[in-house]
Formats: C-alpha cells, structure tokens, sequence
C-alpha cells in the first residue's frame, strides 16, 4: 500500500539533500567569514596613510641632505671596513 501522506519521504534520498544542504550553507558561512575578514583587511589598509606628491619629494629631499651632512659622510667611513669584511663574508658563504 502505497503512503499518500504530505509527509516528506524520509529516505536516503532525503539524507543526502539534507547533507548537502548542509554542506552548502557551511560554505556559505565559510565565504562569508572570508569576505568580512577581507574587508576589514581592505578597510585596514585603505587607511594607511600615504604620502602625497609634495610630501614624498620634501622626504627625498631631507633624505639627499642627510646623506650629503659630515656626520653622515664621516659614519659611512668608520663604518666601511666592517662593511667589507661583510661583504667578503656573504660571499664565501656563497660558495
């Protein structure tokens, strides 16, 4: 005899469309964690400040200056045979 109540037939069937609905909806959550962490990723990095025409050439300039100063110029030299020794190091390393 055949069953004509409006209940849903409980079956395998039934099992694997509820399975995979489940798997579906626990994608969805999954992308949509993904997106909201990328957003706030995005949100993180569009406010980091950067620097506007004018300001990246005031800070080369301060940067030519600085190196272009005695102090600078006279570190450059007490520091230039540890420099070298590195150097020679790195490259034996290499080998």
């Amino acid at each position: 005899m055949i069953n004509s109540s409006s209940e849903p037939w409980v079956g395998t069937e039934a099992e694997i469309e509820s399975i995979d609905r489940l798997r579906s909806l626990e994608n969805l959550l999954q992308l949509t964690d993904r997106i909201k962490s990328l957003e706030a990723e995005l949100t993180q990095v569009s406010t980091t400040r950067v620097l506007t025409p004018t300001e990246q050439l005031d800070a080369e300039q301060q940067l030519i200056a600085m190196r272009a100063s005695p102090p600078w110029r006279v570190g450059r030299v007490v520091t230039m045979p540890l420099r070298i020794v590195r150097r020679m190091l790195r490259r034996n390393s290499q080998r």
